[in-house]
């Protein structure tokens, strides 16, 4: 099988997520980093326009959306199954992607957090990062919880989970799906250094925090954008192709080969363009022809994402 590839840079806090994730599974993998902005000429290729980060890459295959990855990972894995403790765990997994990260985007909004990050980047490198960002929320507000209220509802929710850590992780002796997402959340107010004492008033999440970074480990090798592009063009889409399946009552009418786009549902509304060529309860793949990438498959969540004809 083809290289995985993750498609990243650094602060991303969605691709903490997945680099967590590889070093526990212990899965070698190589790593392309990214600009954090467009533009990313030898990305969009593979990905037909999605924009979020990260991206990964198995050959001609190309993963969006963390919840596909993970997935996808640790089905490659013989080690463990990250989701064995079913349904609870994946709601709060996704409650963590989706709720829990607007409130630690909000506290990283706040005016001493600025301050902290703009210590690192130029004034200009903040204003271009904040544009793009506005441009990828498509006119919606990525903030949509003042700084406050988000500092109010974090205390309380770090409350509840200081009391709920019986266990080294939120369902037992070893991390599930629910752990690695709202392990990268917190990971990201932790490293704000204006935000890191947040943690004080509670030790048994900033060590649940360690714990879980923990995993990460030096196990990749690093590949340029270029060499990227260059193996998902030679390859052939394969990971699309194994157990194709349309369910009729997820895909409305749409059948195998019917014309779609997909997009997310939340922000980054930008369409991805291609053939149906299968849609699960877990996954949705579309095959695309790239002037550039050639015959590229790429796959998205079914939860989070919307399709229609195009």
């Amino acid at each position: 099988m083809d290289s995985i590839i993750l498609h990243h840079y650094p602060p991303s806090l969605f691709s903490e997520k997945v680099r967590v994730l590889l070093g526990y599974l212990g899965l070698p993998w190589q790593s392309v980093i990214i600009p954090p902005m467009m533009p990313r000429p030898h990305l969009m290729p593979l990905s037909g326009g999605y924009r979020k980060t990260p991206i990964m890459q198995i050959g001609a295959d190309i993963f969006c959306d963390t919840e596909i990855i993970c997935r996808t990972l640790s089905a490659m894995s013989d080690q463990t199954d990250i989701y064995a403790p079913g349904f609870n765990a994946e709601r709060i997994a996704r409650w963590a992607d989706t709720e829990l990260f607007k409130i630690t985007v909000a506290l990283n909004f706040r005016p001493e957090a600025i301050a902290a990050q703009m210590s690192q980047m130029s004034a200009s490198d903040l204003e271009a990062f904040q544009k793009d960002r506005a441009e990828l929320a498509g006119g919606q507000a990525l903030v949509s919880i003042s700084p406050d209220a988000a500092l109010a509802e974090f205390q309380v929710l770090m409350d509840q989970l200081s009391h709920s850590l019986h266990q080294p992780f939120l369902f037992g002796e070893t991390p599930c799906i629910a752990d690695f997402s709202v392990y990268h959340c917190l990971w990201f107010v932790a490293g704000n250094a204006a935000n890191a004492r947040l943690f004080d008033p509670w030790p048994a999440v900033r060590a649940f925090v360690e714990r879980m970074q923990a995993f990460q480990t030096n196990a990749w090798e690093d590949l340029s954008a270029e060499s990227a592009l260059e193996i998902g063009k030679a390859a052939e889409p394969r990971l699309s192709r194994k157990g194709q399946s349309i369910n009729p009552s997820l895909a409305n009418g749409l059948t195998a080969g019917t014309a779609v786009s997909v997009e997310p549902n939340d922000y980054g509304r930008i369409p991805v363009t291609g053939t149906l060529q299968s849609w699960t309860p877990h996954a949705i793949v579309i095959e695309r022809e790239d002037p550039i990438a050639e015959t590229i498959a790429v796959h998205f969540p079914s939860i989070g994402f919307e399709v229609s004809r195009a």
